[in-house]
């Protein structure tokens, strides 16, 4: 056979060939495969010890044959010693001065310190730590944090700072924390409001002001469009003298601004503007009734504008008490008429400012929760963005907190916090309520350092039993370093 007939003949069966595998003429050539042979097979190993698969009666098994299967041996073995968590140098004993060699370490208190100190009640979850001690009676600790020592050594510069005249004068306004939910932001409130009051410290604390807009309480509209909480100032006025009864009573009273507030808080010269419409529309009806006089018309509506003005009463506890000794009395006027307590509330606000002799840390946490809108409803909020529900801010007790002015404080500041616990985390703007971007100061998870120690103290309050040393990395990889997942988590399974 010719070669040239040979490849032609050769070309024309494969041109056939890949003909077949189209379906039509638009469609592109399919590789032809082999189907009888596969590309990839698993081998076939064939185990001689494998005992050959028989069949069997189950009246034929013996006890010896079970005895030989069950219990599995790894399963009533004994369990190898676990190795646990330790950590040296746990406790914080001298806490006159700290470092920030410190940091991850832990204040040892007692309960009744707590008590003593924080009065008030402790910020964030500390109470639920608390119970998860077994024992009523042994000390607890708290972890001094990065930022707490940053904290403490900025306070004490503040405490010793003068101005120009040699007056004690702090220039800051103050601190906002911000960070994730269950990173410390509580705690580190607790951490320095105990300090601060160990260091001579007027502290005012506030730990849960969301609930004077989640609980439910009697409230009276004022004219200022204010809700008044004379319940809830009362609460905070008992509160606020526990600690500071020995230091408000050596605070003597600034008559200059004393009596310049409402019963609901607000400055006497707005609540008297209220009226300013009503007298105007009294005196032109006068006028117009009354006989013309000698005095021009426009000197005798003035003439009668301030003397209805000067008639004005407006009601006010410096009615009452008109020479209190200390500021302490103002906070007792308070406490012992219901009426008078929101205004008391603000009067103590306004000595505060204006007092040299102590220095002054307002501390207050869920600061954020001053702003939502509460659970009270009225009808003049229907129709409007509140959705008829009455906003944080326009209640008293709330609006007392909720303004950033700690530069009013000649020798005090303010310390706040924000908290996530009642409401998932969003994007705010700070600035907008007048904190600059120094003042703000991040909160961050533990560290890998601050995480083993506290799994140290969660083991030595009996909390956790049996933590294996091993797993100290996976949980840590696991909670990301969160104190709130990791008590969480550890609390569950151990």
């Amino acid at each position: 056979m010719p070669v040239q007939s040979w490849r032609s003949a050769v070309t024309a069966s494969a041109g056939k060939q890949q003909q077949s595998l189209r379906r039509s003429a638009f469609d592109l050539p399919v590789e032809q495969k082999d189907q009888t042979q596969p590309k990839y097979k698993l081998p076939e190993v064939v185990n001689p010890d494998e005992p050959s698969q028989e069949t069997f009666r189950i009246d034929q098994v013996s006890a010896s044959e079970i005895g030989d299967l069950w219990p599995p041996r790894d399963l009533v073995a004994e369990p190898l010693p676990v190795e646990e968590v330790k950590r040296p140098h746990l406790w914080l004993t001298d806490t006159s001065s700290v470092g920030i060699e410190d940091v991850g370490r832990f204040i040892k208190l007692q309960r009744d310190e707590l008590i003593e100190l924080l009065p008030e009640g402790p910020c964030g979850e500390l109470a639920r730590d608390l119970t998860l001690v077994p024992s009523a009676t042994r000390p607890v600790g708290l972890m001094l944090r990065k930022l707490t020592v940053e904290l403490i050594g900025q306070l004490s510069a503040c405490q010793r700072e003068t101005d120009g005249a040699g007056r004690h004068r702090i220039r800051k306004a103050g601190f906002l924390l911000d960070g994730h939910r269950g990173t410390g932001k509580s705690q580190i409130l607790n951490s320095i409001a105990m300090w601060a009051r160990q260091n001579d410290w007027l502290v005012v604390l506030e730990p849960n002001p969301s609930r004077y807009s989640k609980q439910i309480a009697d409230i009276k509209r004022s004219n200022n469009g204010v809700y008044i909480q004379n319940e809830f100032a009362q609460q905070f006025l008992e509160a606020t003298s526990l600690a500071n009864r020995q230091m408000l009573e050596d605070l003597p009273v600034d008559f200059k601004v004393y009596g310049t507030r409402a019963i609901d808080g607000e400055s006497v010269k707005a609540t008297n503007r209220l009226y300013e419409p009503l007298i105007d529309i009294t005196v032109d009806r006068e006028l117009a009734n009354d006989p013309p006089s000698e005095v021009s018309h426009g000197e005798e509506r003035l003439q009668r504008i301030a003397a209805y003005r000067r008639k004005i009463r407006v009601p006010s506890m410096a009615q009452q008490l008109p020479k209190p000794l200390n500021v302490y009395e103002i906070l007792e006027f308070g406490l012992t008429n219901e009426a008078f307590a929101t205004q008391a509330v603000s009067e103590l606000f306004l000595q505060l400012q204006k007092q040299t002799t102590y220095p002054v840390l307002v501390i207050v946490d869920e600061w954020n929760e001053c702003f939502p809108v509460s659970d009270y409803v009225s009808i003049r909020y229907d129709n409007t963005r509140f959705g008829g529900k009455i906003p944080a801010y326009h209640l008293t007790m709330p609006r007392a907190f909720h303004n950033w002015d700690g530069k009013l404080y000649r020798r005090g500041l303010k310390l706040y916090a924000t908290s996530w616990m009642l409401q998932n985390r969003r994007d705010y703007r700070p600035e907008l309520l007048g904190l600059k971007e120094h003042e703000i100061r991040t909160v961050r998870s533990f560290s890998q350092h601050e995480f083993a120690n506290y799994v140290m103290y969660l083991r030595l309050m009996k909390v956790l039993h049996n933590f294996p040393r091993s797993d100290l990395e996976y949980y840590y990889m696991l909670t990301q370093g969160n104190g709130y997942q990791a008590r969480k988590l550890l609390s569950t399974l151990y």
